[in-house]
């Protein structure tokens, strides 16, 4: 049965501060995949990228698995690449429903530290390059699509209404 919501997007698309901001609101636990995997393995997800990234992607995808089949009524923000391994979508899809959060790459810049981001050490350039690589893998993972391109508390009610909307309509199988 699907009890988690799940969000994916773009290294600084939000999902980290909306999905703590929605938890509080749904009452619900929050997780945030990179900051468990942290605590996990006692390294920074920078280290574990120094080790390699298929390093990092093995053990994000063992992440996910433990995850789905682990935690219910739960908000899952997700890192950036998850939606790389076809089956850490697939595993979290069976207990939760996928939300991609869209923002404008021009956005994301802004607001983030790229020295902090393993994958965005080349700048902008890099991040519009993932993004176009990506783009396609989170639509196609997503049960719902929301642009986040004003504030979050507009971000959040949208979720709130898709959710509230499929969980009315009996969709929560």
């Amino acid at each position: 049965m699907k009890t988690n919501l799940v969000l994916i997007g773009m290294t600084g698309s939000g999902k980290t501060s909306i999905g703590r901001k929605l938890s509080a609101q749904l009452a619900a636990p929050f997780i945030d995949t990179d900051l468990y995997i942290e605590s996990l393995t006692n390294q920074t997800i920078s280290a574990l990228f120094e080790i390699s990234e298929q390093y990092f992607r093995t053990v994000e995808s063992e992440i996910c698995k433990k995850l789905a089949s682990e935690v219910t009524h739960t908000v899952l923000s997700c890192g950036g690449g998850v939606v790389l391994n076809q089956e850490n979508i697939q595993k979290l899809k069976q207990t939760g429903w996928i939300v991609f959060i869209d923002r404008p790459v021009d956005d994301i810049f802004q607001d983030i530290q790229t020295q902090n981001r393993p994958l965005l050490k080349d700048g902008k350039n890099k991040l519009y390059q993932l993004y176009k690589d990506r783009i396609d893998l989170y639509r196609e993972a997503a049960d719902f699509i929301v642009e986040n391109r004003s504030t979050m508390d507009d971000v959040i009610q949208e979720i709130e209404k898709y959710f509230l909307k499929t969980v009315q309509k009996g969709e929560v199988k």
